[in-house]
């Protein structure tokens, strides 16, 4: 009766203490990385100056993307031409 109990006690002893030592690899891997330590640097003043101007996409920059376009057209169709 005694090693019953004993077997008894221990199995469970067991189970406990292995159930205990499962640790998620995920959680273990992963623990504290986003916590922020320090705040960011940010230069004094940085957020009183104005932002800065957006820039528009000017004629220039437009007409080279139009005459790449067409240049690449030209060579698509005179490659796809049917040949004699």
């Amino acid at each position: 009766m005694r090693r019953a109990v004993f077997l008894a006690v221990w199995g469970c002893a067991a189970a406990l203490s292995a159930r205990a030592q499962v640790v998620d690899p995920f959680q273990e891997a992963f623990q504290g990385m986003f916590d922020l330590v320090e705040h960011p640097y940010v230069p004094e003043g940085y957020m009183d100056e104005p932002p800065p101007p957006d820039v528009p996409v000017d004629g220039g920059l437009t007409a080279l993307v139009l005459a790449g376009g067409g240049l690449a057209y030209r060579r698509f169709k005179r490659s796809a031409a049917p040949k004699d």
